[in-house]
């Protein structure tokens, strides 16, 4: 890293691979502690895929019970949330690998705007 960059950093030496170098630069000046996202690229996160969503009411779910089909606001041929930690990350399409089901990401999100939602 030369002095531009450090300089361009408030001072600070950024050390860590490539790819973190080239997040801090795309996130520029504005985030606070950028220099320090080193140490959270080895925290666990939760993702979670959200097929669709349904309101119900309080005693219709109380109502449930095994083979209740409860029906989502949202099409088949819709693509899915993929959230991490809750936020959304990206959307796909259920597919089925050797009888499990997973996720193929079509669209995520840009990541300058993903960090900035979190940071």
């Amino acid at each position: 890293m030369n002095s531009e960059d450090t300089s361009r950093r408030g001072g600070a030496a950024v050390s860590g691979d490539d790819d973190t170098t080239a997040l801090i630069a795309d996130l520029g000046e504005d985030i606070v502690g950028a220099a320090n996202l080193d140490l959270l690229l080895d925290v666990n996160l939760q993702i979670s895929v959200e097929l669709g969503r349904a309101r119900l009411k309080f005693r219709d779910v109380l109502n449930l019970s095994s083979g209740s089909v409860v029906e989502l606001g949202r099409q088949t041929s819709e693509p899915v949330d993929i959230m991490v930690n809750g936020a959304l990350l990206a959307s796909g399409e259920v597919v089925v690998i050797d009888d499990h089901f997973a996720v193929r990401i079509t669209k995520l999100l840009n990541r300058v705007e993903r960090l900035k939602r979190v940071l």
